[in-house]
């Protein structure tokens, strides 16, 4: 029998060594990737205002139902159930391509943390305050264009820096989020704000078409001159099928850092789906100052969306403010301004718009 050559058995070999390394590399590398995952995503969000307050006014905004947004967001098993998880997001100004939330590179998130389906998550950055997250799910408007929080009837403040935020696992319906916010800085005009010393609890219970909501925010005084505000806010939504019906009430005391500036805002509204591409929204929002008439304002909302697919849709809404004689709130939107009025004049206001999400 010929005997291959020494040569060509080296050869041989080193070539199913190399194929075999490629083989297991590739094996790695595919395991890796499907152990982690980084997202990129966003939504443009465009709309035309008609308004009257102190004037009549035509504009282009960005942000009517959502902020314009650019993010990132990604995940990887850690094994044994543990997860890193981490989410970058920058608001947009897509009327004129600026930054926003005042021009901060990742304004609107930036977080990183661990979550397990056992133990809940615990995250650490600039994050949504629970409150915020309640009031978000529970609004017929969602923080958006025709919501009496967007116009600020009803208080809320978005986010914490420098906070860590755990969230429970959902047990028989219900889940827990508590946030602490460091301010880490000397004490301001205000403590309301991103840079507040904030400390927060919130709580959801869902059981089939009904769901309720709490949420308690203390923010820590600016100045000695100052009070802590304080806010309890509960909500609650029941879906019939034919209609979805959405409340919420909140009160307030020492409304940033204002001592003896206590007031009770409520909201109440209803979604009804109008075949499988339209939905009809009807919202009603008020405060009441304590001892000043003067303070108090309603609002109307009137809303339609047509969504023309799962990401893009169209949306029309009608708002009306009656400001009471010391109050000036606007029908603002996601992040766009509503007609500038002064104290005492009533707002009117019809956005009509685009959004798409990817």
């Amino acid at each position: 029998m010929q005997r291959t050559p020494a040569s060509i058995r080296h050869a041989a070999f080193r070539a199913a060594s190399h194929a075999a390394v490629g083989a297991i590399a590739l094996a790695a590398a595919s395991a890796a990737q499907a152990q982690s995952s980084v997202t990129l995503y966003g939504i443009v969000d465009m709309f035309v205002q008609y308004g009257k307050g102190d004037s009549t006014t035509l504009a282009v905004q960005s942000g009517g139902v959502s902020s314009s947004r650019l993010g990132f967001k990604g995940t990887e098993d850690l094994g044994g159930g543990l997860k890193a998880n981490f989410q970058l997001e920058q608001g947009i100004l897509a009327d004129t391509g600026a930054l926003g939330n005042g021009g901060l590179a990742f304004g609107r998130q930036a977080w990183v943390g661990l979550s397990s389906d056992t133990w809940g998550s615990l995250s650490a950055g600039r994050q949504t305050i629970p409150q915020y997250d309640i009031l978000d799910a529970f609004d017929t408007f969602a923080t958006g264009v025709g919501s009496s929080a967007s116009s600020s009837i009803v208080s809320t403040t978005s986010r914490a820096n420098n906070s860590v935020k755990y969230r429970s696992p959902t047990l028989g319906g219900f889940t827990g989020v508590a946030l602490v916010g460091m301010g880490e800085t000397t004490p301001s005009d205000t403590n309301s704000g991103d840079n507040a010393n904030v400390y927060a609890l919130g709580g959801t219970y869902a059981a089939g078409p009904f769901s309720a909501g709490l949420a308690l925010n203390v923010f820590k005084r600016g100045t000695n001159a100052q009070q802590d505000a304080r806010y309890a806010l509960v909500t609650a939504s029941y879906d019939f099928g034919v209609a979805k019906l959405s409340g919420a009430v909140q009160k307030v005391r020492n409304l940033a850092g204002n001592e003896a500036s206590d007031r009770t805002e409520a909201m109440v509204g209803v979604n009804v789906p109008v075949g499988e591409r339209n939905i009809v929204s009807v919202a009603m929002g008020q405060v009441r100052t304590n001892g000043s008439d003067s303070l108090n304002a309603r609002q109307w909302s009137l809303g339609a969306t047509h969504l023309l697919s799962k990401r893009t849709s169209l949306y029309a809404v009608l708002g009306h403010i009656d400001n009471g004689a010391a109050t000036s709130y606007t029908t603002t939107t996601a992040t766009g301004a509503g007609p500038v009025t002064s104290a005492g004049q009533d707002v009117h206001s019809l956005q009509v718009g685009v959004r798409h999400a990817f």
